[in-house]
């Protein structure tokens, strides 16, 4: 049974990894609601992050059991001051919920319906920390920064009292509804209590000073300032979702949700980055930009990259970006194939095979395609086994047919896997095996391989 012709493959196969996400029908897509996914993994799953909260309510009663230690007749009462949200609550069902609706940014209308529905979790360790502070006289202040209308302080009183928290009462709870700004309520209690210690998961939430807009290096020059003060003064508790350091890269703390502020956010998680040449060079040959790749690959090949090598061989073979030359196509693909690239053997394998830029020459296509195949290059298994099916200028050898068919086919080749299972089915050069055919067909299909849908109706027409 002759098997599909075979065609020289254009592209630099040797390359990996998509520049874009691919969804479950091989089609590229942009991946445009990828923003929150880490971070919310992280946060809902790792014990890490479990494990901060408890050390950092740990250093805070640390710190409550020194002053209480070190108090005298006549101080001022002892307090602790803590924010609410990613604090000493967690929201963390609101952040699953938007992740679901394929959401990437902070979204109030759907934050305010969140905060009524009451479904807060006390963040690990808070409920027992805040507890000693009331079993030790140590007063609890709760400032959080609010609005969902006339109701945001009731609605913030339910919050606290449903996670168990004590002091929970209009005079230690303070909701901010028009401001950020929690400095001049910090300042009051400084007055009249001896503050042990400020809890938070934004340095907002223990100065002002650190609220800059659009500055990141000056954000962090501010928190460098204070080192001294963290694990002392200051608890911070992880968020990686939202909070003011946002305010930095973007300007505003909560940024709506649009492809402008999704590129400000690569660029930011992008600031330190890795300049991998031969990706830059991927990502042009890719768009069409083969001048800049050659101009990439070209140096790199000169020095012995093998891949380079390979990438420039096929440049001169596809004349992209270059004047077609199959002699200079030839000269890369065999520094690259010495230093045993398998693309490259490959490569040299279609050019004997097919007579381009030189005499064909099906044994030295074998030799080439054998070297390439026994790495796993699943083409040059594929283009083996249809050189051993047909015995075109070898002897013809259906063992060795099967057996190359096979070693594509396990490596996910939807032609190998078609033809090994047109083999079965007819019984060539194996005994016919009805089963090992239909699966066979079965994973072409599944990737979408015509023939293989049809050989399924062809030889299954009744689906058994």
């Amino acid at each position: 049974m002759p098997r599909p012709e075979l065609k020289c493959i254009p592209l630099l196969l040797c390359l990996s990894l998509p520049l874009y996400a691919q969804d479950n029908t091989g089609t590229q897509a942009p991946a445009e609601h990828d923003a929150l996914l880490y971070a919310l993994a992280w946060k809902q799953t790792a014990a890490e992050f479990q494990a901060l909260y408890y050390q950092g309510f740990n250093i805070a009663r640390m710190q409550v059991e020194d002053a209480l230690a070190q108090r005298q007749a006549g101080d001022k009462p002892l307090a602790v001051v803590t924010d609410v949200d990613d604090t000493v609550l967690h929201a963390l069902a609101y952040w699953g919920h938007l992740v679901r609706r394929q959401m990437d940014f902070f979204d109030d209308a759907v934050w305010d319906r969140w905060v009524a529905a009451n479904q807060f979790t006390p963040t690990p360790g808070a409920v027992e920390f805040l507890q000693f502070c009331r079993d030790n006289a140590v007063e609890v202040f709760y400032v959080t920064s609010r609005d969902q209308g006339e109701q945001t302080q009731a609605l913030a009183l339910d919050n606290l009292r449903s996670a168990g928290f004590p002091y929970v009462d209009a005079e230690h709870v303070t909701v901010l509804r028009d401001s950020s700004n929690k400095e001049t309520r910090q300042d009051e209690l400084m007055a009249q209590y001896q503050v042990i210690t400020f809890l938070g998961d934004n340095l907002n939430d223990f100065r002002r000073k650190y609220y800059i807009r659009s500055d990141v290096e000056g954000r962090i020059a501010e928190m460098e300032q204070d080192r001294e003060m963290f694990g002392r003064q200051y608890v911070l508790f992880p968020n990686p979702t939202d909070g003011h350091w946002l305010a930095a890269i973007f300007g505003d703390s909560e940024p709506a949700a649009s492809d402008a502020n999704r590129e400000i956010l690569r660029q930011a998680a992008s600031r330190q980055a890795w300049d991998d040449a031969l990706e830059n060079a991927r990502a042009a040959y890719y768009e069409g930009r083969f001048a800049e790749a050659l101009a990439i690959w070209r140096p790199l090949a000169q020095q012995g990259n093998a891949r380079a090598q390979n990438n420039l061989g096929i440049l001169y073979r596809n004349g992209e970006g270059v004047v077609q030359d199959y002699d200079l196509a030839r000269e890369w693909l065999l520094r690259a194939a010495a230093q045993g690239w398998a693309r490259a053997q490959f490569s040299l394998g279609m050019m004997y095979d097919f007579g381009q830029g030189l005499a064909r020459n099906e044994q030295e296509a074998m030799r080439w395609y054998e070297l390439a195949a026994e790495q796993d290059d699943a083409d040059a298994a594929f283009n083996l086994a249809g050189l051993y099916q047909e015995g075109r200028g070898i002897p013809r050898n259906l063992e060795q047919s099967i057996r190359w068919y096979g070693r594509a086919a396990a490596l996910g080749h939807a032609n190998a896997q078609n033809v090994l299972g047109q083999m079965y089915a007819t019984g060539e050069g194996v005994a016919q095996d009805l089963a090992e055919a239909q699966r066979l067909f079965r994973l072409a299909a599944q990737q979408d391989h015509s023939a293989a849908h049809a050989n399924l109706v062809r030889y299954f027409p009744a689906g058994q």
